[in-house]
């Protein structure tokens, strides 16, 4: 384990980003460190048998996610304001064409609005959800970098540009917004995705960046949980870092802290997955010990 974090420890050196400096190389050896030896402690968890979620969960699941994403509607009259409300409420109720057209309202004819940028991105979101993926760019590049939205739109486009295809100019788009605004709302979600998308480039140092950032400062957001399903993932599945034994202990790890009702862990919608992979990864390399 010691030559794993060697090795690990080096490669941070030239993939580093923006919030992991050279003062933090030790910090992080110390945070896997730390989250290993709960191995420990744990206890096991009642198996829930309800449908297992995917890894990637859906950027529209939840209001509490569009409140956190697209903020609240500011205390203001006008038709501007009553077109923005209505467009959202229209969304949330699967109504797409009626939604969209009240946003295009306030693009076409309000211009000057304070909700401008706030339509761009509803407008772009829906546009998104039929897989058109350059017109949602298109409507997302148009918030400017001194909007209030701009975060909105980085993370939007970085989502385009996933679904497009294109990782690599995803990845980038992800890494602007939480180097740049890491305090936004979105930063944990966008180092997430980065992480899930390095992996699936077989970039597995870099997913563990990922994962490390969000444990260290995003440890009070809901995506603390996403980041320790990763962690396990990308060592059951990275052709570097592949360990079975350390993707058991984090998945341990992770029904442990359920069984110690943690937030963000005791109702995580992860808990099937993580028994269910955990189940599996046992029996197919840990059969002698059975």
């Amino acid at each position: 384990m010691k030559k794993l974090f060697i090795i690990f420890i080096a490669a941070l050196i030239s993939f580093s980003p923006a919030y992991l400096n050279a003062r933090d190389y030790k910090k992080t050896e110390d945070i896997i460190t730390s989250i290993l030896t709960e191995e420990d402690e744990a206890k096991p968890v009642e198996k829930d048998e309800t449908e297992t979620p995917s890894i990637n969960r859906n950027m529209e699941s939840s209001n509490d996610e569009e409140k956190r994403e697209t903020g609240k509607i500011p205390a203001m009259s006008g038709k501007d304001a009553v077109l923005l409300k209505n467009g959202i409420e229209l969304y949330n109720s699967g109504m797409m064409e009626s939604s969209l057209a009240a946003f295009n309202e306030i693009i076409n004819n309000y211009t000057g609005s304070p909700f401008y940028d706030s339509a761009r991105i509803w407008s772009g979101r829906i546009i998104l959800g039929r897989n058109q993926f350059d017109e949602a760019i298109t409507q997302f590049s148009a918030v400017g970098d001194n909007s209030g939205e701009y975060p909105a739109s980085l993370f939007y486009t970085g989502e385009a540009l996933r679904y497009k295809g294109d990782l690599n100019r995803s990845i980038e788009t992800f890494k602007k917004l939480y180097n740049s605004y890491p305090e936004n709302g979105f930063s944990d979600k966008a180092m997430l995705v980065s992480g899930k998308l390095y992996l699936q480039l077989n970039r597995g140092y870099q997913s563990l960046e990922a994962v490390i950032g969000i444990i260290k400062n995003y440890s009070d957001r809901d995506t603390l949980d996403d980041a320790y399903y990763l962690m396990a993932k990308i060592y059951e599945r990275d052709p570097v870092l592949r360990d079975f034994e350390t993707a058991r202990k984090i998945y341990k790890v992770f029904l442990a802290k359920a069984g110690k009702q943690e937030k963000y862990f005791k109702d995580s919608p992860l808990l099937p997955a993580v028994a269910r992979d955990l189940e599996n990864l046992e029996k197919t390399y840990f059969r002698l010990e059975r």
